[in-house]
Order: structure tokens, then C-alpha cells, then sequence
């Protein structure tokens, strides 16, 4: 018997609509696509994540013999479908330069919360407020964002502005940064992901000045997988501003649970 023809063109639409569906799993789901920006969107209620993180930092131009590892280790968890939280168990650094010979050393614990406020699959823009308190024995650190998503088919932009306040020194000195980021994608297929970041972070020195600034750009790169996930990114520093990296690379790996 022959089939209707709409059942054939239907047939035909199969890998269009498989190829969609899997993109709007990819778009929902706890990837991440950036290292230096966040977006809106926020763990489904229950679930969890294991993310390692590792930042390289170089300054050839002020120091061609230093560089800087910066470790992290985060445990996610999806408190409802809106509320978001992170406790980093294991932030710890190892550095050297040509004063001194590379030594590894404990940095902080901290505490991580995203709230989204709305949807950016479901509302022109997404949004959301970002909150964060690390610390260890001799400081103690509090910084806070609005994070904002716009979703445009395969594209997805994202904007960041917050900044951070810091009591160090067994909490006798305070120092501020004010930072803002933006962060462009392009979904390939629903394994990966390209596209660049840029960073911009403003010095606020004894929290009552406004300082120097440096102004990083780089690409980034995503790829996922039924569980696991990695993002990349590489930012140069347009600014030339001495004492501060030349050059950082970030990698975000994950599993989920």
C-alpha cells in the first residue's frame, strides 16, 4: 500500500527536528560554554555536578620565568529549578618566578550562588544575580553579579557586570576590583560549541579610587557529552598593563550526576 505523501515528508523532516531537539537539550542543560562569563540558566532541582578548574597564567613581557596555576574544584547542586549552589572544596595555587622556585600552596574554600531570575528560552532575555564568599584564615572575599543571556538561534551572548570586595592581611587591609565580561557562542552541532570571551577588570585600590584597568580578549571552545563536558578559553591582555598576566588560559571540565 503506498503512504501518504505527508508521512514521507515527514520522514524527510526526522533528522531536522532529532538535530533541533538535541540543540535545545544542549541549551538547557548545565555546560558550560564560557570560563570567564556566566549564563542565566540554572541546574533542574536535584541535580548535581563535579567541575575542575584550571587557570594558567604567564607574563612574558614584566617576567618570562613566571607563571601561575590556579586550581579549583566545585560541587554543583540544582536546589530548585531557579536556585542554584557551588561549594569550591579545594582552591589551591602554585607559582614562581625568577625570585622564587614554584611552590604549591591551599588558597580558600568558597561558596557559590546563581538565582535566575528569567528564562532566556522562554523570555527575550535571560537574567540572573550571581553571589560569592571565599575565605581562608588570613582574608576573607564577597563578590556579586547581574548576569544577562540573550539566545539567538545556534547563537547565544551573555554580559556580566559585578565586582569583588577583599579584607586581607588577617583582614586589615581592604582592596576592591570592579570587573565586567561578555561572551559570544556559536552551537556547531550538540557536541560543540566556538566562539570568544572578553574580560575587562578595573583595580579599586583601598575600596576609595578607581585604578588601573586591563582588558583581556581570546577565543573559547566547548564540547559535551551525555555526562561530560570541558570548556576553553585563551585571553591575551590588549592593555599592557604591568604586573598582571599577559596571558591566561582556563579550562572547565565536568561530569554530571
Amino acid at each position: 500500500m503506498t503512504r501518504p505523501r505527508q508521512f514521507h515528508g515527514f520522514r524527510r523532516m526526522l533528522p531536522c527536528l532529532g538535530v533541533a531537539l538535541a540543540l535545545t537539550s544542549i541549551s538547557e542543560a548545565g555546560s558550560r560554554r564560557f570560563t570567564y562569563s556566566y549564563e542565566t540558566t540554572t541546574m533542574a532541582k536535584g541535580a548535581m555536578e563535579l567541575e575542575s578548574w584550571v587557570t594558567w597564567k604567564t607574563n612574558q613581557a614584566d617576567d618570562p620565568d613566571f607563571e601561575r596555576f590556579d586550581i579549583r574544584h566545585e560541587f554543583e547542586y540544582g536546589v530548585t529549578d531557579r536556585l542554584q549552589l557551588a561549594f569550591y572544596f579545594a582552591d589551591w595555587r602554585y607559582e614562581k618566578n625568577a625570585d622564587e622556585a614554584g611552590d604549591a600552596e591551599f588558597h580558600d574554600v568558597a561558596i557559590e550562588a546563581i538565582y535566575n531570575l528569567t528564562d532566556p528560552n522562554t523570555t527575550p532575555f535571560g537574567s540572573a544575580l550571581y553571589g560569592e564568599i571565599k575565605g581562608s584564615d588570613d582574608f576573607i572575599e564577597l563578590e556579586a553579579k547581574l548576569l544577562l543571556q540573550k539566545n539567538m538561534g545556534r547563537w547565544i551572548f551573555v554580559y556580566n557586570i559585578g565586582g569583588a570586595i577583599e579584607w586581607e592581611d588577617e583582614y586589615t587591609e581592604d582592596v576592591a576590583e570592579l570587573m565586567q565580561s561578555v561572551g559570544a557562542s556559536y552551537q556547531i552541532n550538540p557536541s560543540w560549541s566556538i566562539g570568544a570571551e572578553c574580560l575587562h577588570e578595573i583595580e579599586v585600590p583601598d575600596v576609595d579610587s578607581i585604578g588601573d584597568s586591563a582588558v583581556y580578549l581570546g577565543p573559547n571552545i566547548g564540547w559535551r557529552s551525555e555526562r561530560f563536558s570541558m570548556a576553553l578559553t585563551g585571553l591575551w591582555q590588549l592593555t599592557s598593563l604591568g604586573g598582571e598576566p599577559d596571558f591566561q588560559l582556563r579550562t572547565i571540565f565536568a561530569v554530571d550526576f
